[in-house]
């Protein structure tokens, strides 16, 4: 590359649909406290497993995995906020009683506004129009 010369973008970049980057959050490392209870949360669940194993035979904390795992993955149409209520429920979330339920505050929920349902449908889908390439001949 020539010194002085300004670097093009070989792929088109979509704001709209896939927001705008940012390094200062990508680099940003998490409150102490939010790590250690993630941590928490982790050693917390492993034990519980454990415990199933010990009670229910091997076979049970593979079968409640695979059912946690199977009502995480089902959503609404994307844009639209989806509640996980069956997900809390066989994790036992739904139990707890945080900030969020006094606030009424997901810390996981996004202040940025989402892009239209059809927008995210077609990326989802492979069939958005990417935009024309800037490259100079």
């Amino acid at each position: 590359m020539m010194e002085g010369s300004v670097p093009f973008i070989h792929e088109p970049v979509d704001v709209l649909r896939q927001g705008l980057p940012s390094a200062k959050a990508d680099a940003q490392a998490a409150h102490p406290l939010q790590a250690k209870l993630i941590e928490e949360e982790t050693k917390e669940r492993k034990k519980e497993l454990r415990m199933m194993e010990n009670v229910f035979g091997s076979a049970f904390p593979i079968k409640v995995q695979i059912e946690e795992k199977m009502m995480q993955s089902v959503q609404r149409l994307p844009g639209l906020p989806s509640s996980n209520l069956v997900a809390e429920a066989l994790s036992g979330k739904l139990d707890d009683f945080g900030f969020e339920d006094v606030l009424g505050h997901k810390p996981e929920e996004s202040e940025v506004t989402m892009p239209g349902v059809h927008s995210l449908m077609e990326k989802r889908l492979g069939v958005a129009k990417a935009a024309p390439s800037r490259e100079l001949p």
